[in-house]
């Protein structure tokens, strides 16, 4: 499976999250997230931004401009319209640009194909975020994630150098695809 195919599955699997958002039982969007001190609300608001930042990024812009975006509501009345609005913008400047291009990521220089496939890590990752603390099920291809543990260890490696990722988390040698990628990006 090609990475743009791969892309849309981790988008799928952000979307099923967001659309248990829109269910008839409201959900407190000011309750923890799945991933550490967020709220649900910061949770959505970073992936649906991090679309924005990364589109910034592809089109020449610096990590200082993508700083202007944190903090800004990504929620709002329609968090799924707001995150396609973005990804969509994304996925049209990464066709547009030279992929093989450096961005100026705030984490260092990376490639935009760097950037991309840290984009599907951010998505599948945090899809399981969303839903453990929607009380949802969580599960992404095989596929996806070999993808994954393949194309984005030396990005992940970097970024838990810096403080991004925590550590590598124990798993059985018989373990999941998944669960081999959430202990490899430092998730129990």
């Amino acid at each position: 499976m090609a990475a743009e195919e791969l892309l849309g599955e981790a988008e799928s699997l952000w979307v099923s999250g967001l659309e248990s958002l829109d269910d008839d039982s409201p959900v407190d969007l000011d309750v923890p997230s799945g991933c550490g001190d967020w709220t649900i609300r910061e949770l959505v608001d970073h992936v649906a931004g991090g679309g924005e930042r990364y589109r910034i990024l592809l089109d020449g812009g610096s990590a200082e401009d993508t700083a202007a975006t944190r903090g800004l509501d990504y929620v709002g009345d329609d968090p799924i319209g707001t995150f396609w609005e973005h990804e969509h913008r994304l996925r049209e400047s990464a066709e547009r640009v030279d992929l093989s291009r450096l961005v100026d990521h705030r984490a260092g220089k990376r490639s935009g194909a760097e950037l991309m496939v840290l984009r599907i890590l951010e998505l599948t990752v945090h899809s399981k975020d969303l839903a453990d603390a929607l009380g949802t099920p969580w599960r992404p291809g095989d596929e996806l994630t070999d993808f994954l543990l393949r194309e984005a260890a030396e990005v992940v490696d970097q970024m838990r150098d810096l403080g991004h990722i925590g550590p590598v988390m124990p798993t059985g040698s018989e373990a999941a695809a998944a669960d081999r990628l959430l202990a490899f990006v430092g998730r129990a």
